[in-house]
């Protein structure tokens, strides 16, 4: 099973680095159990932030495989977000 982990993200720039270190080793530890697949993911969905929260969205996607994002253009509002950050899930299933 290919698990995707949505997370919407608004001027989330102090937390990212942790969120993702607590995720992925979560992550990891259910792919050595092999309750998910290799392929499953951490898609940050940055909801217009005003900070450099797509700044390391983008440099996490390039040095950590599970991890990936989508950068939505202005503020839409957290489950907007979500919905997107779905939307774009299905479509990596």
């Amino acid at each position: 099973m290919t698990l995707v982990i949505v997370v919407p993200c608004y001027n989330e720039e102090k937390v990212l680095m942790e969120t993702t270190k607590r995720l992925g080793d979560l992550m990891q530890k259910m792919i050595t159990n092999k309750v998910i697949s290799e392929d499953s993911r951490i898609l940050y969905v940055n909801d217009g932030s005003k900070d450099a929260t797509w700044d390391i969205i983008t440099l996490l996607s390039q040095t950590n495989t599970c991890v990936c994002g989508v950068n939505l253009s202005r503020n839409v509002g957290h489950q907007n977000a979500l919905m997107a950050g779905l939307e774009v899930a299905l479509d990596m299933g």
